[in-house]
């Protein structure tokens, strides 16, 4: 790598993605998110009129003009400092590779632009209360009995809802662990591969890029067991939460009749025509050794909002339904009221540090709480 300040600002990109990437991975969401936000920059400096692209170039001025520009679009400010930050990353890391003498993007007339963090206190995102997950525990225990009763082996749609319901929340997982994400080839949803419900633990690729142990606690493994002996997965590899888009499934049947079994086009319409709904359809990937494919997280974020709206229950907050990640705090909650900070951290998968951090409300409440009795005790 050259290391002339007439280099392109955008020339050692590719480096300083490699270096990013966790464990050598070209993958994972940190990468990409690191990807777009700079070449979002690269792609407003090369328009800029006073600019000439090259490190020589840049200075204060041209981040307070691009911090500018992102405050200029329909981004919340989150976003707006989340994009920004990403850009301040790459440029920190050029001025350590000697291309640029300093961080010109962290210069206070720079980030002058910039909206205010919105302070958001911890306990300020969704978190499903008690009652939450006692209504939609309720709701959808109720509508998986009466598709069995009405459907018999049929009801596995709404043993898959309920199942996915109870492992939100109970287990503290976060969604992109269990659910298929299409910017990132590794999360391909959650296998029965990776589940035991013998020793109630899944196996999933955590946040950090590696393989993470979660538990899965005692009011997930009914859910879970009554689920699968409905869907009969074919083998390991079939996900947990398979989509149940028939569009989707249809596609993957011809797929794999065409590339793994040889099939002409005509013989596989004439047999595709021959089926009617999901179920007939996962009989014939079971047939034929065919995987279907796992929801994805947007997916699973419209079943808890259909789920939700049949339910009678509405938020009153961005969301207005509950959010797959609320499951994953509401876990949190409990786990630090109940066994304090350490056995959560355990359970969420995270540093008790940040776990501290993600819920000091509670520490508060709590601190108040014990203060308010010192004065009562010291004053009577």
């Amino acid at each position: 790598m050259t290391t002339s300040k007439s280099t392109p600002v955008g020339e050692p990109l590719e480096a300083f993605l490699r270096s990013k990437s966790k464990g050598g991975e070209e993958s994972g969401n940190y990468r990409r998110n690191l990807e777009r936000c700079v070449e979002d920059f690269l792609e407003w400096l090369a328009a800029d009129p006073d600019s000439n692209g090259t490190f020589d170039d840049l200075d204060e001025r041209t981040f307070r003009r691009y911090a500018r520009e992102l405050t200029s679009r329909d981004l919340a400010s989150g976003t707006v400092r989340t994009y920004y930050a990403q850009v301040s990353a790459y440029v920190g890391w050029c001025v350590r590779e000697g291309l640029l003498e300093a961080n010109y993007a962290q210069r206070n007339i720079a980030t002058e632009p910039l909206p205010e963090t919105d302070g958001r206190r911890s306990g300020d995102q969704q978190a499903w209360t008690d009652d939450h997950r006692l209504r939609i525990t309720r709701y959808v225990d109720e509508r998986a009995h009466n598709a069995a009763d009405e459907k018999g082996l049929d009801a596995v749609r709404e043993f898959r809802d309920r199942a996915l319901v109870y492992v939100l929340c109970y287990s503290g997982v976060r969604g992109g662990e269990i659910f298929a994400d299409p910017k990132d080839d590794r999360r391909n949803g959650l296998r029965w591969d990776d589940v035991s419900l013998e020793d109630r633990t899944m196996t999933v690729l955590a946040k950090k890029q590696d393989w993470s142990d979660r538990s899965l606690t005692e009011q997930t493994i009914n859910p879970m067991s009554r689920y699968k002996r409905l869907l009969d997965p074919a083998g390991g590899d079939w996900p947990v939460f398979p989509t149940f888009h028939l569009p989707t499934l249809y596609e993957t049947l011809r797929t794999g009749l065409r590339d793994e079994h040889g099939w002409s086009a005509a013989e596989i319409e004439e047999f595709v025509d021959g089926l009617t709904g999901q179920i007939a359809v996962f009989d014939a990937l079971r047939e034929y050794e065919l995987t279907p494919p796992s929801i994805n997280t947007d997916g699973a974020r419209r079943i808890m909002r259909r789920l939700c709206e049949e339910a009678g229950i509405r938020l009153e907050d961005k969301h207005g339904y509950l959010a797959p990640h609320g499951g994953r705090r509401g876990a949190g909650e409990v786990m630090v009221r109940q066994r304090g900070f350490t056995a959560a951290a355990r359970l969420l998968d995270n540093s008790e540090e940040v776990v501290r951090q993600s819920y000091s409300h509670i520490e508060a409440k709590e601190m108040a709480e014990d203060a308010g009795r010192a004065f009562s005790e010291h004053d009577s």
